[in-house]
């Protein structure tokens, strides 16, 4: 007779510390319901940065949103900073849910989403299985097993530590020529990679100040499954000190959706991927939002399959 195996588990004991820190942060509210939205939420961050120190990361609270009262005020986060990997989402299932529900704020800046089983004493939390594709709810019996999460943390730093020695050859693009009209041959008019129904907007903001874009192609896969994507990039100076970057991945001419499961990362200068999406397949295009000043660097990394392709950028 065959047995089938019980899913892994991870349970840790909500202690008087976990509490004290739950109350504490609770107390920040006067909404009875935001006050217990954010209980529970801590109770599920504190279970998870336990299992994560186990297993040997570090782990920073202090530079989680789930720990800055503004954020907190105005979203339902409950995320921990897991040093040189990204933010996994800790989300807290009371005893009878049968699915695990991920709010719209936490899904794109994620490496993860943990489902937290939380016992009816609030005694327990029970970590139950963890998935990386953000669905507004996800059945916990289709989520991944725990068993994988080690190494599924692993092959996360790897990549980070590949992204960070990338070869030398992969020169940084300096996106401060581009504001002088200077553009590396690779980076074209994106008129020449999408049709124009389906060049990205930009906002009335932008379209009365100065922005320079610019698209590269890029192409993903094996020989037999290869899929090719547009990367743009719109910069947009702020003052002289700052400059609005936005990232955006569409699909090439004659196809209307990115391919499923296409990975787009940013990561920072020290190859930690600080923003994260995956395509869904229903996607037209997928897009990411943030700033920075002269002499910062990052890269986009994009990943399908088992191959990638990393672009380096300095400001």
């Amino acid at each position: 007779m065959s047995q089938t195996a019980k899913p892994l588990i991870f349970t840790v004991p909500l202690s008087f510390e976990a509490h004290s820190l739950a109350q504490k942060f609770r107390s920040w509210h006067s909404n009875p319901q935001k006050a217990k939205q954010v209980y529970l939420n801590t109770l599920a961050l504190y279970a998870v940065d336990f299992y994560i120190r186990c297993l040997g990361f570090e782990t920073d609270l202090e530079q989680s949103d789930s720990h800055n009262p503004v954020c907190l005020k105005f979203m339902d986060v409950a995320d921990l900073l897991v040093k040189h990997l990204g933010k996994l989402e800790c989300r807290p299932v009371l005893p009878d849910a049968q699915v695990c529900k991920i709010p719209p704020e936490s899904w794109s800046d994620r490496i993860g989403y943990v489902a937290v089983q939380l016992s009816p004493s609030l005694k327990q939390a029970t970590l139950l299985g963890f998935t990386q594709t953000p669905l507004a709810e996800i059945p916990l019996n289709q989520m991944r097993s725990l068993a994988e999460f080690p190494d599924y943390l692993y092959q996360i730093r790897q990549a980070a530590l590949t992204a960070h020695t990338a070869s030398p050859n992969n020169t940084a693009v300096k996106l401060s020529n581009w504001l002088e009209g200077l553009f590396e041959a690779t980076w074209k008019e994106i008129a020449a990679f999408l049709e124009p129904t389906a060049i990205p907007s930009v906002s009335i903001r932008r379209t009365i100040e100065p922005f320079v874009r610019r698209g590269k192609l890029i192409n993903l896969g094996t020989q037999l499954t290869q899929q090719s994507v547009v990367l743009v990039l719109t910069l947009t100076p702020e003052d002289e000190q700052a400059i609005n970057i936005m990232v955006e991945v569409c699909p090439t001419n004659g196809q209307m959706y990115l391919t499923e499961n296409l990975q787009i990362m940013v990561l920072n200068e020290q190859g930690v991927a600080v923003m994260q999406a995956i395509a869904k397949g229903t996607n037209q295009n997928i897009q990411f939002h943030f700033s920075g000043e002269p002499g910062e660097r990052f890269s986009i990394k994009l990943a399908l399959d088992n191959t990638s392709v990393i672009d380096n950028f300095v400001i």
